[in-house]
């Protein structure tokens, strides 16, 4: 396999949260925060599969954009509804932008950027995990 250079490519990071909750973000190669958790998680092994759900279903995401009190515009990702997720039927954000942008244009870009990064992951996950399972 050959190796990666170092700084290069996304990197998923656990987030300490208040008491013991964990969360994520995503960082692209350049250490700039492309994401993070829209919540937080109760252990590692939750924060895993949840993790997982989103790799799967990336490609069914939703995107939402807003403009916060500041008029910065931000993003949130959401999971397609499902009747088998346990849980609220209200809709709930996986994930949502690290920060705040001048312009709309510029929140769609993040929005490529996280994207991208997560096609990024699951391509290198796939390749370091084996047999199929996730490295976690």
């Amino acid at each position: 396999m050959p190796e990666r250079p170092a700084g290069r490519g996304p990197r998923l990071l656990a987030v300490q949260g208040a008491g013991r909750l964990v969360g994520w973000t995503l960082a692209a190669g350049n250490g700039r925060q492309l994401a993070r958790s829209a919540r937080l998680y109760r252990s590692e092994s939750e924060l895993a599969a949840a993790l997982r759900e989103l790799l799967i279903e990336r490609a069914s995401l939703r995107y939402a954009f807003v403009q916060d009190r500041s008029r910065a515009w931000c993003w949130s990702a959401y999971l397609p509804p499902r009747t088998t997720r346990p849980g609220p039927v209200a809709e709930e954000p996986i994930a949502r932008s690290a920060r705040g942008y001048l312009r709309r244009d510029q929140c769609r870009q993040g929005v490529e950027s996280f994207r991208a990064g997560l096609n990024a992951l699951e391509r290198e996950l796939r390749t370091v995990g084996s047999e199929g399972r996730w490295p976690w």
